[in-house]
């Protein structure tokens, strides 16, 4: 497939800079200002102290890997597509759940401000860049959202037994980030060229999620008597295990599935 490789170098240099300068700037400024917030939740000071360091790595990472596609396409190698993917995927995740405990905090959620350029770009890069279909940029986004929401619920859960030691948290926190892993792998993969492979990880992946995420919906939305952020992961993740056991072939048709 002929990609739009002078447009790539482009949209990957400013996506690399801004995720670069961007974590930088929001991180040395709001920091200590999360830390010390006199709203914040109970368990909110613990992720914003130890979790947004983490989500900075993932987008400066994510940043770096921008740079090196960057070269990668003004320099014409096939493996500039692969690097542009990786990296998107890091930096939407760096920039998304941070979000969250700064709101519950009472302070703006400030990642936004980069989370929804790296949301533009992401669908640049599909479409403008590799030409993927619509069907293939789509459910690589919504495997992409899975990936996003499964972390949020293993880092949620893992507040949740530090604030209040409850053993349902506890049983399931860890599994969450192992779905999570699994949605990576699948949304890297569904964008560059799904495999049979492609397949079996993401479906593991989205009936772990839906085992775990599930019962953690339903308990916390009973505590808070309104709709858990904790049904995120297992609505996308139920999405996407039914396009994947949908008759006719209908997950291999709008990925593109290789056979091998």
């Amino acid at each position: 497939m002929k990609r739009n490789e002078k447009l790539g170098g482009i949209v990957a240099t400013v996506a690399g800079i801004m995720g670069i300068i961007g974590h930088f700037v929001i991180f040395l400024n709001w920091y200590f200002r999360g830390m010390s917030a006199e709203a914040a939740e109970p368990g909110c000071e613990i992720l914003l102290k130890w979790i947004n360091p983490a989500m900075a790595d993932l987008g400066i990472l994510g940043g770096v890997i921008f740079l090196v596609s960057a070269y990668g396409f003004f320099t014409k190698k096939d493996w500039a597509f692969l690097l542009s993917c990786i990296a998107i995927v890091l930096s939407l995740q760096g920039a998304w759940f941070i979000n969250v405990p700064f709101m519950a905090a009472g302070l703006p959620p400030v990642y936004f401000t980069i989370f929804w350029p790296f949301l533009i770009i992401f669908f640049v890069l599909m479409r403008s860049v590799g030409n993927l279909t619509w069907s293939r940029t789509l459910v690589g986004f919504l495997a992409g959202m899975a990936w996003v929401f499964c972390l949020m619920n293993g880092i949620a859960s893992l507040s949740r037994i530090i604030t209040i030691g409850s053993p349902f948290f506890a049983l399931v926190q860890r599994m969450h980030w192992v779905a999570m892993l699994g949605w990576g792998v699948t949304t890297v993969s569904i964008l560059i060229g799904a495999k049979e492979w492609t397949w079996v990880t993401g479906f593991t992946a989205g009936v772990l999620e839906l085992v775990v995420g599930v019962p953690l919906a339903i308990v916390t939305a009973q505590e808070l008597g309104r709709f858990s952020l904790f049904s995120l992961a297992p609505i996308s993740c139920l999405i996407l295990v039914a396009i994947m056991v949908w008759p006719e072939n209908l997950w291999a048709r709008w990925t593109n599935t290789v056979e091998v």
